[in-house]
């Protein structure tokens, strides 16, 4: 039924390592929104400026709800939402999503935006249809109309950038079309003085792929989704952020962070905030706890969001990483002494991420 699952090989065994990222800090007022970009901030310190690109299916909308939770205790400062349309989430009702998300959070004042309709791979058709009706389900906008944002996302995410007089960490947790283009509008001062980290949820280097079903004429599964979707964009990406600021959370460390049907009955139990009962309304939505009972459901994105949040969860090495940009193996990623050198994270501790996020969505 599902086209999206993990293939556990050869994962070594669970550690934990903190990623610094400089997230300690008072919060700062947000700055006034002007044409869908916030205004500069006052000088003087805070906690760090993020701004979230995902597809928003159901993981990024349970990652969205984590984000705010760690916006409102001042652990982040949330500077903007955007959507990337040629992913697993459905184009125009992504965005609705993740506006209702934000003003149920009492966080509607964030900017919004989407983009990139186009992709090189086609998502699974099927994957769409039900995450769009989980979400529509749980969070109860099937009758909210889609509007689009006041700025394509590739100019929000680029202006969000250069508005801030802090270096601003980008969490892409989707297909890298919206990051990509953002690059292209962006100086090599903006990105070398304004763009912290770009943390990524992608990749796979020691175990095979999450995509079955695939039609593409000799597809060899051994790349993730979201850089199959898209390979050039995540070439992109990996060549183009300055040395060692990607920080990749690759299939090798989300494989350890499995959805169960024991921690989805925690959730539940131990739910006290919006976004912790959203997050189990979601996962509880039908048509995915049968796939959780199959344990091929995974906490792909939350994963790398409560690394980011915390720096706590996933262990990272520097790599040099290449993309296969056609092929059967296109949007594999690669450990090549010709790539260039990112952070790679491979191993996590299940256990602890699943401590810190439902902390995190219960504000603790």
């Amino acid at each position: 039924m599902v086209v999206v699952r993990k293939h556990v090989r050869g994962v070594r065994a669970l550690t934990s390592g903190a990623l610094a990222l400089g997230l300690a800090g008072a919060a700062l007022t947000p700055a006034a929104a002007h044409d869908g970009v916030r205004a500069a901030e006052p000088a003087g310190y805070g906690p760090v400026p993020v701004v979230y690109d995902s597809d928003l299916d159901f993981d990024d909308a349970a990652t969205l709800l984590y984000l705010c939770q760690a916006d409102k205790r001042g652990l982040i400062d949330l500077r903007a939402v955007t959507v990337v349309n040629n992913g697993v989430g459905t184009p125009g009702r992504s965005l609705t999503h993740a506006r209702t998300i934000l003003a149920n959070c009492g966080l509607s004042h964030v900017p919004v935006a989407d983009g990139s309709e186009q992709w090189v791979n086609e998502p699974p058709p099927e994957a769409r249809a039900l995450f769009e009706q989980v979400l529509s389900g749980a969070l109860g906008d099937a009758g909210v109309p889609d509007e689009p944002g006041a700025v394509p996302a590739a100019e929000l995410i680029a202006g969000t950038v250069r508005a801030s007089r802090r270096p601003v960490t980008v969490l892409a947790t989707g297909p890298l079309s919206n990051v990509a283009a953002a690059l292209d509008r962006m100086s090599p001062r903006t990105l070398h003085d304004r763009l912290g980290r770009v943390v990524v949820m992608g990749g796979a280097f020691d175990v095979g792929g999450n995509l079955f079903g695939s039609t593409t004429e000799g597809f060899d599964n051994t790349q993730e989704v979201n850089m199959w979707i898209d390979p050039p964009a995540a070439d992109r990406v990996l060549a183009g952020v300055p040395r060692a600021r990607v920080s990749m959370v690759a299939l090798d460390a989300t494989n350890h962070a499995p959805i169960t049907p024991a921690y989805v009955e925690r959730l539940g139990s131990g739910a006290t905030t919006y976004e912790a009962r959203t997050v189990h309304a979601i996962v509880t939505q039908p048509g995915l706890p049968e796939l959780v009972g199959q344990g091929i459901m995974y906490w792909w994105d939350t994963l790398a969001a409560v690394s980011l949040v915390t720096g706590q969860g996933v262990d990272h090495r520097i790599r040099p990483v290449d993309v296969v940009l056609d092929g059967p193996s296109a949007g594999r990623t690669v450990d090549v002494p010709t790539g260039t050198p990112q952070h790679v994270g491979t191993t996590a501790d299940g256990a602890l991420f699943e401590d810190l996020f439902l902390a995190g969505l219960n504000g603790r």
